[in-house]
């Protein structure tokens, strides 16, 4: 059965992905799926990511997209999410994750100024702090879903995708303190849409 033509948006947020991208030519006739816990961002489904089985069949999703999410997890909890996402994602598909860069944050640290913003996002000033225990602010307004209980590298968050049952992981540096991992169970036919979102993170 061919890869369907469907991108799953996990821990999605209040907005679509589709929305914010400014060439959608490279997904014309795809449907984007939109997944998080919090039912305040109206998701099209509400749902842990630790247990999608109930919600999400096997082989689902055509790509998955998953940005600045798998930190929010306790770091038992990572092995669980990581196979979710391996086992909704078509053979034929592509995951692409997007986190926080711990190597990153820690060529940038100051330690006389953890507050010291080290880059702007929609969200306001993001410091060290942000980067390593989550977005200050959102937590001090309630969301406690913003809070970061582990962090990665590139390296290790390849080396726990293998684990997880893919095949392939690539892995490549994003702007300011983050990178991204594009993880295959074979080798995807949705190439052409991974260069498309890869640009849109990195332009």
């Amino acid at each position: 059965m061919s890869a369907p033509r469907i991108l799953y948006n996990l821990g999605s947020g209040p907005r679509s992905l589709f929305s914010q991208l400014p060439d959608r030519s490279a997904f014309s006739g795809w449907s984007e799926v939109r997944v998080d816990i919090d039912k305040n961002c109206n998701p099209d489904i509400v749902a842990d990511l630790t247990d999608l089985r109930q919600v999400i069949a096997d082989g689902a999703a055509g790509m998955i997209f998953c940005s600045h999410v798998v930190e929010h997890f306790f770091d038992h909890d990572v092995p669980v999410v990581l196979a979710e996402i391996a086992r909704i994602l078509h053979p034929d598909g592509a995951a692409l994750l997007r986190l926080p860069d711990l190597s990153a944050v820690v060529r940038s640290f100051d330690e006389g100024e953890l507050e010291k913003t080290l880059y702007h996002s929609p969200s306001g000033p993001i410091a060290a702090l942000d980067v390593i225990y989550g977005h200050r602010r959102s937590i001090r307004d309630g969301n406690h879903y913003m809070a970061h209980r582990t962090g990665f590298t590139q390296a290790s968050l390849a080396r726990r995708m293998l684990a997880a049952g893919f095949e392939e992981v690539q892995t490549s540096p994003g702007p300011s303190v983050e990178f991204c991992a594009v993880a295959t169970r074979r080798p995807t036919v949705f190439q052409p849409q991974v260069d498309a979102l890869l640009s849109y993170i990195n332009p």
